[in-house]
């Protein structure tokens, strides 16, 4: 699908110093990526200080500009999709795809520094049909994105399967803030994680145990409590929320991920249909989706996730999903499943 040989590493081409300063305070005032010929390939600690989002939640491969404001980059599955009947589950695809977003928007961002590329809406088609099996192989994605206002980008995606068959196409609106009005507004999530060792509870680990601690948590589901089903309707919660839940997300600003914060929501939803159906075995394949997100659920807040069947047509749930911290809408969800065992 790319040239291998003729990549070229973006750190030869914006200045001595700019891959190797710390991400999440360079040493010198970070350039911008305007201008990148194509088939340059952008290293983590070129792309990590940019949009403010590291590992793990950054998990994408050989990130790649492919033309103006344009990248393409392989994406791994790292979570069971659990009842969800595809190679990777609706939440996964829009982290890898809205973090792709954001590279592409990197490369359109008019002024030097740090920017935080904040999801607040998306809009996704599933483009399969049939079931299939969770992809033991990287996957394909492909962005790109302009920007639509002085601190708005959109940004279109394409998630494709390892020999490049579409499976889901997907929207991203992102608010574009520099680091100077992200810490303005979000300063009260400051966690200054590396200032202090981690606390001791007095529990003694062993080695293996210590590198579970410090282990992907995108790597597994939410666990979330407290299900109350009403009908139509279900509800869990989770929380508080954690900074390990929040690592890569953001730099001393501990935020849980819109799409971390969509799979708690869709995981409400089939969990809902399989009991709506009776069937606990029930899977099911995304058919539509829309998100919006006005907020942000900090570390030490609590989520509660709900949601509620909106209509019913043959194998089709139709859902409206809402996650919130108290009375404060957190994002809402609006998706179709179709149940197709």
């Amino acid at each position: 699908m790319l040239d291998t040989p003729s990549y070229t590493a973006a750190s030869s081409l914006i200045g001595p110093g700019a891959a190797t300063a710390p991400w999440s305070q360079s040493q010198e005032p970070l350039r911008s990526l305007q201008g990148l010929a194509p088939h340059t390939v952008l290293t983590a600690a070129e792309l990590y200080p940019r949009i403010c989002v590291r590992d793990p939640y950054f998990a994408l491969k050989d990130v790649t500009v492919m033309g103006e404001g344009e990248v393409v980059a392989r994406i791994p599955v790292q979570q069971d999709p659990d009842a969800e009947a595809g190679p990777i589950s609706l939440a996964e695809s829009g982290r890898h795809l809205a973090i792709l977003g954001s590279c592409a928007s990197a490369l359109m961002t008019p002024k030097d520094g740090q920017h935080f590329y904040l999801a607040c809406g998306a809009r996704g088609q599933w483009l399969r049909k049939e079931p299939m099996a969770r992809s033991t192989e990287l996957m394909w994605g492909l962005a790109r994105a302009q920007f639509t206002g002085k601190r708005t980008a959109t940004a279109q995606t394409l998630l494709s399967l390892e020999d490049g068959t579409p499976l889901f196409r997907l929207e991203v609106d992102y608010n574009v803030l520099s680091a100077a009005a992200f810490t303005r507004l979000f300063g009260e999530a400051r966690v200054d994680m590396r200032s202090e060792p981690r606390r001791d509870d007095g529990v003694q680990r062993t080695p293996e145990e210590w590198a579970k601690l410090r282990q992907n948590p995108y790597s597994k589901p939410l666990a979330l409590r407290d299900w109350r089903p009403d009908g139509d309707s279900l509800s869990a919660t989770l929380g508080p929320v954690t900074p390990e839940m929040c690592k890569g997300h953001f730099a001393l600003h501990p935020v849980m991920p819109v799409a971390i914060v969509a799979s708690g929501m869709t995981r409400v939803a089939t969990t809902l249909l399989r009991r709506l159906e009776g069937a606990p075995w029930a899977r099911c394949l995304a058919k539509n989706v829309r998100l919006s997100a006005d907020s942000l659920a900090f570390a030490g807040q609590t989520v509660t996730f709900g949601a509620v069947r909106r209509s019913h047509e043959g194998d089709e749930h139709t859902f409206s999903c809402q996650a919130s911290v108290g009375e404060r809408v957190v994002a809402e969800l609006d998706v179709t499943f179709t149940r197709v065992d």
